[in-house]
């Protein structure tokens, strides 16, 4: 169905003094590369760029409007202070009309798959609308809101935060019904300074949930357990079966059938045959069954294994005579100890192999998390453990002080696959993981030269 505006109610909707076009639009664009004709474009600030320099190229490109700090010559004009929170006015005031469950959601992980995994559900039912990939922030926040039309029956809105009140900016202009935390955990610390911190700035898209609505608790995670206690509206829980005899929803079996690939029984909705790559996991499915059920859903299985085999951040691949388990997209501990408790789990005639790289923005605790790691790889039986980054010493040092036969610290990448190749040359289960910024899928690239 789509929407539809006119500059002129543009300007009204963000308090500025309205241009003399007439000229309605049914699209914004915040980058010239994309936009298409008819486009209102906002001129958005960067840290390198200044929005205001491309005006004269999306007028070039047929935009109805600008929204930017200064006139220009070209085409349609809304002068504002700053681009950006005329944006987000924006979106608040196309969001306000629209009488529609939204369903917010964050956490320190999960948050993506769980939206991906709960919009699947949720479609068998609603048209959706949900934030694209993960652009969860003050910018991708108000774009996802305005994706909303006509057809929406229902929309699901990630929202990320790296320092305190963000997320309740976020939800100021999303307004949701219900909401949720997968799991809260640290990550962020340079910003937060402490999981406390990290704790108060997620449970603020509980404050801000309408307390007639819904707010569904991971009863397996102290910290949500304790934001969900203020909410005051209806609390649905979800957790593994041994939290607590309450849950609405419940992991009461998990059985791992092969690499990335387990079977879950949950309760009460049954048996389940999903590519998850380990218990932590499940949460997402627990969360997203959770919402599914509230709003009356009844199919489960192949729409989450649907869901599970586009969103698995765990890639599986055989490279030479190793299983590879790619979880490179990035890291933080609670993450980092998911994957190597999913290496301990996984069965193997050869050897248990990691290579990890930094876990970043963990601030003045870095040296303690990253301890952590290797202390966790001893548990979990890694025969072979490699660690890069300004860290990687604190690894090593923990793991074979537990116990790891071969810990090795080695800053490139390249030799980091050798060392594997020469290590364990018969063979196993490979685990590959860090930091965005490590760049730790080179270390995949290069074992592949090495086994053509």
């Amino acid at each position: 169905m789509g929407w539809s505006y006119t500059v002129q109610e543009l300007a009204g909707a963000v308090g500025a003094r309205p241009p003399e076009s007439t000229a309605a639009f049914a699209r914004v664009s915040t980058d010239t590369r994309t936009i298409e004709e008819g486009d209102v474009f906002f001129a958005l600030p960067g840290e390198h760029f200044d929005g205001n320099a491309f005006v004269a190229d999306a007028f070039a490109k047929g935009a109805a409007a600008a929204v930017t700090t200064k006139a220009s010559e070209g085409g349609a004009c809304v002068v504002v202070d700053d681009p950006l929170v005329a944006l987000q006015q924006f979106a608040a005031h196309h969001r306000s009309r629209y009488d529609i469950p939204v369903f917010a959601l964050t956490g320190s992980c999960g948050k993506t798959t769980a939206k991906d995994m709960t919009s699947a559900l949720l479609s068998t039912l609603y048209a959706v609308t949900k934030t694209q990939g993960n652009l969860n922030n003050e910018i991708g926040c108000p774009v996802s809101l305005l994706q909303i039309d006509g057809d929406t029956g229902m929309a699901i809105i990630e929202m990320g935060a790296n320092h305190t009140g963000e997320i309740a900016r976020l939800c100021e202009l999303a307004k949701p019904t219900e909401s949720a935390i997968t799991i809260v955990a640290p990550a962020h610390l340079e910003g937060f300074g402490s999981v406390e911190n990290v704790a108060r700035a997620k449970g603020e898209i509980a404050d801000h949930t309408d307390p007639d609505g819904s707010f569904y608790v991971n009863e397996d995670d102290e910290w949500c357990r304790r934001i969900g206690e203020t909410f005051p509206g209806r609390k649905i829980r979800f957790g593994a079966s041994g939290s607590g005899s309450d849950l609405d929803v419940a992991l009461a079996e998990f059985e791992s059938t092969g690499p990335g690939q387990a079977r879950l029984r949950v309760d009460p909705v049954g048996d389940l045959n999903l590519s998850i790559a380990c218990r932590a996991h499940a949460t997402n499915v627990l969360l997203a069954i959770a919402v599914a059920l509230r709003h009356g859903v009844t199919e489960f299985q192949e729409p989450l294994a649907e869901a599970c085999e586009r969103t698995a951040r765990f890639h599986v691949d055989a490279i030479g005579p190793f299983t590879v388990i790619d979880d490179t997209y990035n890291a933080n501990p609670a993450s980092m100890a998911a994957g190597l408790e999913a290496l301990a789990s996984w069965p193997t005639k050869g050897l248990r192999v990691a290579a990890v790289g930094e876990m970043l923005e963990l601030g003045g605790a870095a040296g303690e998390f990253h301890r952590a790691v290797g202390e966790k790889a001893a548990e979990c039986g890694v025969d072979h453990l490699f660690a890069r980054g300004p860290h990687a010493c604190d690894t090593i040092e923990a793991a074979r002080d537990a116990g790891v036969p071969h810990a090795e610290a080695i800053d490139s990448h390249r030799d980091i696959a050798q060392a594997i190749h020469r290590n364990a040359q018969n063979g196993g289960l490979l685990f590959v993981k860090g930091s965005r910024g490590m760049r730790m899928e080179r270390v995949i690239e290069a074992l592949r030269e090495l086994y053509p």
